[in-house]
């Protein structure tokens, strides 16, 4: 079996793909060599940019071990459900992937199109660059691949065959453990570590009981809910965007799970934005105040176009027999805005509480500034994780954001912070 380095990867790319020239204007680098800007915050794959000056593509291996050594065993057949996985979306959403090029299973290798004359939307996003297609691209990604992969349309056989090839169980459990578990006291033995820089404050709501049997139940639900095919991985730093196109990569998480996921996990990072947003420098504070205003947009136009989608392709494609049920669509719409908002606040909780990296905060460069930004965060994912299962709308949802902005904003004003 090859084992890929920048030394023979263009070799190996030519082996496959006989159309690459290697007379052309050969260029090789590897993921991580870049800035994080250019190259992502991924900490799992080896991954390489091979380009011939015409086709510009991304080769990506599967290995035992991380790149950054995350400590945790990997599947190293992850790469065939992530490859057949895209095979399946690019089929229901084509012009939201990447071109599909190969896929080697002896070298556990696949070769995919490199979509990075877009940008990362997640350090675009830093930097107040808005994308104002990116709501309902996202919103229409989401709804097809969901739809058209669950039980509402596949035959019964189909869609327990699908959920049983996607299993994906060792991926599925890094995910569990970074989205609901966190070490709260001594005698936990699963779950990550808090960061010991912000424990004292992060504790008190890890440690919450309401907070605590929120995220088991939602945990719960991740475990056992497997509505469809879900990306499982989906956020801005896994979207390349302008302000036309978008393309999502990354999908090696993947398995059949709640509907409401994949929405919950990328608009966690909006929520994030605009908690960060609160406490990051801008230009003026006119620029501010509109980026904020994107970011609640975002939230309302994703999960309201999402379930029109969704809603649109039920109408027109689901078996009989979910077909005219009074309320069924607007029980659907209830769950899916309750269960992401959870999962939303769950993530976030776990990663800013954590001690792997958040871009989204970590691009403060002033400690006190960083801190509130944090804690802002922190405040309203416990709000949302101990209303989850009693909000009606999304406006409620955004209510109690700026409710929650409001109070601590003045609070810290009181005392001079």
């Amino acid at each position: 079996m090859i084992q890929l380095s920048k030394d023979n990867v263009a070799e190996y790319v030519k082996s496959r793909l006989p159309f690459f020239n290697l007379d052309g204007d050969v260029t090789v680098s590897a993921i991580g060599e870049g800035s994080v800007e250019e190259d992502g915050d991924g900490f799992i794959n080896f991954v390489y940019r091979v380009s011939d000056g015409k086709y510009h593509l991304i080769v990506k291996q599967s290995t035992v071990d991380s790149r950054l050594g995350i400590g945790h065993v990997l599947d190293i057949n992850r790469f065939k459900l992530e490859y057949e996985s895209m095979q399946i979306r690019k089929a229901i959403v084509p012009d939201l992937l990447p071109d599909l090029y190969d896929c080697d299973d002896e070298n556990r290798i696949f070769i995919t199109e490199d979509v990075s004359r877009l940008r990362i939307s997640r350090f675009q996003l830093l930097k107040g660059v808005t994308y104002p297609l990116l709501g309902d691209q996202i919103a229409r990604y989401m709804a097809g691949n969901n739809f058209y992969t669950s039980e509402y349309y596949l035959d019964g056989k189909e869609f327990r065959d699908l959920s049983v090839h996607f299993m994906n169980p060792t991926m599925r459990d890094i995910m569990d453990v970074g989205m609901f578990l966190n070490q709260v006291v001594p005698e936990d033995t699963v779950g990550r570590p808090l960061d010991p820089d912000f424990i004292t404050f992060s504790k008190q709501i890890c440690a919450d009981p309401k907070v605590l049997l929120s995220r088991q139940k939602l945990r719960h639900l991740y475990m056992t809910k497997g509505e469809c095919l879900i990306h499982g991985d989906l956020h801005t730093s896994n979207i390349f965007a302008s302000q036309t196109e978008a393309k999502v990569i990354d999908m090696e998480y993947t398995f059949c799970g709640p509907f409401s996921y994949d929405m919950g996990y990328f608009l966690a990072n909006f929520i994030a934005q605009y908690a960060a947003a609160t406490f990051r420098p801008f230009v003026s504070e006119v620029a501010r105040k509109e980026f904020k205003a994107y970011c609640l947009s975002m939230i309302k136009e994703t999960y309201t176009k999402f379930c029109d989608y969704f809603c649109q392709y039920w109408n027109e494609d689901a078996k009989p027999e979910y077909q005219n049920i009074p309320g069924l669509q607007e029980d659907f719409r209830l769950t899916t805005l309750r269960e992401f908002i959870g999962f939303a606040a769950s993530a976030m909780l776990g990663r800013i509480c954590g001690v792997i990296p958040y871009p989204d905060f970590d691009a403060i460069e002033d400690k006190v500034q960083q801190h509130n930004a944090k804690c802002l965060a922190i405040i309203m994912n416990r709000q949302m994780l101990v209303k989850w299962e009693s909000y009606d709308t999304i406006d409620e949802i955004i209510h109690d954001m700026l409710l929650v902005e409001d109070i601590y904003c003045r609070n810290i004003k009181d005392l001079d912070l």
